[in-house]
């Protein structure tokens, strides 16, 4: 969907790395996931995801706010996207030039994405990808003339795959 490409823009713009889950991961994984790469906020399709992160909600200390999108809010640590946008509305009126000078600040080498591991030989591994691994992929892509912006992608893999991301 639309915003799950929109939250993963938003995150790098804000200098932050997103994390990857498929939503078929089960929860005990999803939590480890979650702890192990120190998220802060994570966005959530639906209940179902939301319920995985509810019941290990003791083991994520560093977690302050589940976004979810058509899930169940509870005005508190989760909240829905609408309420995301009130927030985001109310911090680029205190500070209207701080998502240019985040964007800025970004270095080539800095952390993008973490993409774990299925976990086949223990438990899953974060595989880190920097801003110039995903410019460079653009570049690509770009000069071979693989993707034009007029192209209809038709994704089957979900943004927690690197070729899903690209």
């Amino acid at each position: 969907r639309y915003e799950w490409i929109l939250a993963d823009l938003a995150i790098m713009c804000a200098g932050a790395a997103t994390t990857t889950v498929y939503p078929s991961t089960n929860a005990a994984d999803v939590a480890y996931i979650v702890a192990d790469s120190d998220c802060r906020f994570v966005f959530a399709e639906d209940d179902v995801q939301i319920k995985k992160l509810v019941e290990h909600r003791n083991d994520l200390p560093k977690l302050e706010k589940v976004i979810t999108f058509e899930g169940q809010a509870d005005g508190d640590w989760v909240i829905g996207l609408a309420d995301l946008a009130k927030l985001g509305e109310a911090r680029i009126a205190e500070q209207p030039d701080e998502i240019d000078r985040i964007s800025r600040e970004i270095r080539p080498d800095a952390l993008a994405t973490l993409i774990y591991t299925s976990g086949t030989t223990g438990k899953p591994k974060g595989v880190l990808l920097l801003h110039k691994s995903w410019t460079y992929e653009g570049a690509v892509i770009q000069a071979y003339g693989l993707l034009d912006e007029d192209d209809l992608h038709f994704l089957w893999l979900p943004l927690a795959h690197s070729f899903g991301k690209v």
